[in-house]
């Protein structure tokens, strides 16, 4: 058996967490894509994506560290990309309005991204997402600060599973009676377990150790657990069954989630620098890929004179996603050196 120490060392750069984040985030650009709701893979994705980012935050999660610290590092790692990416993308939400308008819009009309920016990527008839892929960092933050007070106490972990249970239950309800849609803290009440999940493995030194035959199993084995609940939860949904459809969405993530780690486990052999610089830059893709997607569509919606009616097929889809990081990529490599605030770190 090759030993977790051997390739994936908490001293050094754990491996499997570098292929997970470099995976996730260039398929978190392949689903921004506008492509058919209609296609069994594209909501496939979708619905189940997400979700390996909070278990890896959750993994990551220290348990020591004063409140200053903590609050040090949330300050760098959370906050600050998030106030830094909203205004980032402020100037371009101008360009979109007059583009679309004609003109430039008037207060209430720039108000309402900003609006929706301190309310967390909200959306009501006073606000919108300035840039929607960020709700997942206050969501970390609030998750992360969760830990934090419940740890405080001898009851972290009962705490904890009755929270989870608490955010099944809520997001169960607003899923069926559909009463605070596009509110991130429905977002948390979605993925709290997975987030507590992944706290639970990183505490008690689960998944270290990297054994071939095992993970290529445990791969295979829960990707199609994975699609076999997802096409039940979809058949449930068209059938009615909304209490059914809304149960197997849990097992549909978890056996995403694994079958993804396990298959990255496998990859532990191999660290290309690309991967690395594409965890580490996770922030700046996140961040920045929706101004490039809407710059490409409109480019190619204006070659090909179609309206707004572009719909990528899933070639293309995995083709444009290959240029975006492209593009993206170099400023990766300069926000390591130059910019360290960008990736959700400290400033030199």
């Amino acid at each position: 058996m090759l030993t977790y120490s051997y390739l994936c060392s908490m001293k050094e750069r754990i491996i499997w967490i570098d292929w997970a984040k470099a995976l996730a985030v260039c398929c978190v650009v392949f689903c921004h894509l506008p492509q058919s709701q209609d296609w069994f893979y594209y909501r496939f994705l979708q619905a189940n994506l997400i979700t390996i980012f909070f278990f890896i935050s959750g993994y990551l999660k220290k348990d020591h560290g004063s409140d200053k610290a903590n609050w040090q590092k949330y300050w760098y790692s959370l906050i600050l990309p998030y106030l830094f990416y909203n205004a980032i993308v402020y100037p371009y939400w101008l360009v979109k309005i007059y583009m679309l308008n004609g003109c430039m819009p008037d207060l209430f009309q720039a108000m309402r991204p900003i609006w929706g920016a301190l309310l967390f990527e909200h959306k009501n008839s006073f606000c919108e997402p300035l840039n929607g892929p960020l709700w997942y960092l206050p969501a970390i933050l609030f998750m992360h600060i969760t830990i934090d007070l419940c740890r405080k106490t001898r009851y972290l972990h009962q705490i904890m599973i009755s929270l989870c249970i608490i955010s099944v239950i809520l997001y169960t309800a607003n899923k069926y009676y559909f009463f605070a849609p596009n509110l991130t803290p429905m977002g948390i009440f979605r993925r709290l377990p997975y987030y507590y999940l992944g706290y639970v493995f990183g505490q008690k030194l689960l998944f270290r150790d990297i054994k071939i035959s095992r993970d290529l199993i445990g791969f295979m084995t829960c990707l199609c657990l994975s699609i076999l609940f997802f096409h039940w939860h979809l058949q449930a949904f068209r059938a009615g069954q909304h209490i059914l459809h809304i149960a197997l969405f849990y097992p549909s993530n978890i056996g995403f989630l694994f079958g993804i780690l396990y298959g990255c486990k496998l990859l532990c052999h191999y660290k290309p620098q690309v991967t690395i610089n594409l965890s580490i830059g996770t922030l700046v893709i996140i961040g920045l890929h929706i101004v490039v997607i809407t710059a490409i569509n409109y480019m190619l919606e204006y070659i090909q004179n179609n309206n707004g009616t572009i719909c990528y097929n899933w070639y293309e889809a995995l083709t444009v996603t290959i240029a975006i990081v492209g593009i993206l990529y170099p400023i990766i490599l300069w926000t390591k050196n130059h910019s360290p605030i960008l990736i959700g770190r400290k400033s030199k």
